[in-house]
């Protein structure tokens, strides 16, 4: 039956539906709910702080509207639940004031935050409108939720049958139900279990095809050949005992496990993670010196011109002295420049070559590359990792991260590449003190930020945008500049952004670096590579408008030596905001960090889908569902051994797919 048939799809809904691709029964039923509402009045007596409560609300008061600033507004009225009473709160919703009314019952959805008198509301509805039970959501463009379930509905009450993709003997295994069954459930759950149920088997689909698109790569990996390296180990130890500080243990051990490597015929494919400032660089520069030894060229590819500096620096730093012959390549430099460092490379003139995407060019060649670096992996696509690997003969290659993910997570995530993990610290560094704040207790920030300053440290500033938005409400770069330099009259204030030419990154950030700056205003630039052991404070505006992971990739700018450091993360509404956040005010440390940042949004968001070659999943999470990624994983070697028709289709599908999917 084709979708024009079914009750409910006028001609304007079929046009709009196959604007969005939706062209059939079947991309209908497989157009999942992206959440669903769960409504069901709690009584007042179940009331906690901190607990989200759905609760029937008599009105006594007219609401009083506040404007907080553009964009920002704030509602509250009195209200009551029998005797109970208590003030309610709700963010940019003014269109509500004339429909609360005293006498009338409402039905509020929010917290009891600090006490029992003030109900922050995230959401209102009459009472009249409200309705209990499991409501899906599928919030699709211009056709309203009630028409979508409604075609939904009218589809299941026909006879069609859906291709299952599950072969019969994991099924049985897993006990699943057909996916017929499982499309009800989804689209019309009576119970809360119905829907985790459904949820359960669409996830494992989407872990088996992973699993089975993994294992096959392994596969194809394992007859990858290079060449082992012949490095002169007496020089590596000389290096070694002329570093101003002791290696940490796991720094150690990290660079014993690239050792083996070196040793290996196959090609090296490591992942070498770390939390901010455990000392990557250090572990890398020693492998790449160890390759130079071996008179093989080191490539190590940055996602940044500020990264690719300090790299640049350090490398220079470090290996002073010695004769090894680096260079650094990027954008800002000249033609004629660019011309030399190519040919010299060509040539075998250059031991290592630093760089951004500048490295990637077609007219950089190399003579004899063995090593590649490539540091924050997640930001470069999987084409980009796959340009710089053939610049050469199957160069071993180590990526890097600063965005941790757990050990056991990484080895399922990149099963044909090893990992090593640096979680221990210097010792001088200390815990970052960090505080959520709202607008009102912005002034808080600003005194700590005075404190600093007489003391001749320095501050970040961050903000989500560069300009002002007429669309956007959140504080930018500009914004920020006119509120900082009217409360800091004296301070000298410099800001920075991604619309800067390179030359004024550099000036900017070396005005930073020598301490001719108090206060640095920029957007997420400095997230990495930018090293000033001066700097103790970040205020970041609009906190919720970053991933977790990256508020503290940010805040690891300071708190870079044996000072007290502070980062403040101000947001509007602390009641939606505040939950999320919290685990940056509990702890520094970004394993946990991280891990709680998958959970909350997957590795597709945290890593980004189309730069980490990480499939963005529709129902699996790959950290909260750890059992079925196991069954999965488990399962995959099954299926790639099966006969029957499902499972070749499936292993038919995946290779099909290899050459547009790589997990390096």
């Amino acid at each position: 039956m084709d979708l024009q048939n079914i009750s409910g799809v006028g001609k304007v809904t079929l046009k709009k539906l196959k604007e969005l691709n939706i062209m059939s029964i079947y991309d209908m039923l497989f157009t999942f709910p992206r959440k669903y509402e769960i409504n069901y009045l709690n009584n007042i007596e179940e009331k906690e702080l901190e607990k989200t409560l759905i609760l029937k609300i008599e009105v006594t008061s007219k609401p009083k509207l506040f404007y907080i600033r553009k964009k920002l507004t704030k509602l509250t009225f009195s209200a009551k639940i029998e005797n109970f009473k208590f003030q309610i709160s709700i963010f940019n919703r003014e269109f509500l004031t004339h429909s609360i009314n005293p006498g009338e019952y409402l039905v509020a959805t929010g917290k009891f935050l600090k006490n029992y008198n003030s109900f922050s509301a995230s959401n209102i509805v009459l009472f009249s409108n409200f309705q209990e039970g499991i409501k899906p959501l599928y919030n699709i463009k211009e056709i309203t939720d009630y028409r979508i379930r409604k075609i939904i509905e009218n589809i299941i009450k026909q006879d069609y049958k859906i291709t299952d993709n599950l072969p019969l003997f994991i099924k049985r295994k897993r006990n699943f139900e057909s996916i017929d069954e499982i499309i009800k459930k989804i689209h019309l759950p009576e119970k809360i279990s119905d829907v985790q149920k459904a949820k359960d088997r669409m996830a494992y689909e989407e872990f088996l095809y992973f699993s089975v698109r993994v294992e096959t790569i392994k596969k194809l990996n394992q007859r990858v050949i290079t060449p082992k390296k012949n490095y002169d180990i007496t020089k590596v130890k000389s290096l070694i005992q002329t570093l101003p500080f002791e290696l940490t243990h796991d720094q150690k051990s990290a660079t014993n496990d690239i050792f083996k490597d070196f040793n290996k015929n196959t090609r090296m494919n490591r992942l070498l993670q770390g939390d901010v400032g455990s000392g990557k660089t250090i572990v890398s520069l020693i492998s790449a010196y160890a390759i130079v030894t071996s008179n093989y060229q080191v490539a190590i590819l940055a996602p940044t011109l500020v990264l690719a500096q300090q790299h640049f620096q350090t490398f220079k730093r470090y290996l002073n002295g010695i004769d090894v012959k680096i260079e650094l390549l990027t954008s800002e430099i000249s033609q004629l420049e660019k011309k030399r460092i190519a040919k010299a490379v060509s040539e075998n003139k250059v031991d290592i070559i630093i760089g951004t995407h500048s490295l990637l060019q077609e007219n950089i060649n190399f003579s004899r590359l063995g090593f590649v670096i490539i540091d924050e992996q997640q930001r470069f696509g999987v084409e980009q990792r796959k340009v710089i690997r053939e610049k050469g003969v199957n160069p071993d290659i180590l990526m890097m991260t600063a965005t941790p993910i757990p050990r056991t997570l990484a080895i399922s995530m990149f099963e044909n590449t090893d990992v090593s993990t640096i979680k221990e610290k210097p010792s001088d560094r200390k815990n970052i003190k960090t505080e959520i704040i709202d607008n009102d207790s912005l002034e808080k920030a600003f005194k700590v930020i005075d404190k600093e300053i007489q003391n001749n440290h320095q501050i970040y500033v961050i903000c989500p945008l560069i300009e002002k938005s007429e669309t956007r409400n959140q504080i930018s770069v500009e914004e920020a500049f006119k509120i900082i330099s009217k409360r800091f009259k004296t301070a000298k204030i410099d800001i920075l952004h991604g619309k800067m030419s390179d030359e004024e990154k550099i000036n900017t950030l070396s005005n930073f670096y020598n301490n001719s700056t108090d206060i640095l205003i920029s957007t997420t630039v400095v997230e990495v590579g930018v090293n000033v052991n001066n700097a103790t404070t970040m205020l970041i505006f609009n906190a919720n408008m970053f991933g977790l992971s990256q508020i503290h990739q940010l805040r690891g700018r300071v708190g870079r030596n044996d000072f007290s450091a502070y980062c403040f993360l101000m947001v509007d509404n602390i009641l939606e905001e505040s939950e999320r956040l919290e685990i940056l005010e509990e702890t520094n440390d970004g394993f946990l960090i991280s891990e709680h940042d998958l959970k909350l949004r997957g590795p597709g968001e945290v890593f980004g889908s189309l730069q980490s070659g990480i499939p963005s999943f529709k129902f699996a999470n790959i950290i909260t569902d750890e059992n079925l990624r196991e069954m999965a994983f488990e399962d995959a070697t099954e299926v790639l051994k099966s006969k029957d028709e499902i499972s070749k289709k499936l292993v038919f599908k995946v290779i099909k797919s290899i050459d547009s999917y790589n997990l390096d």
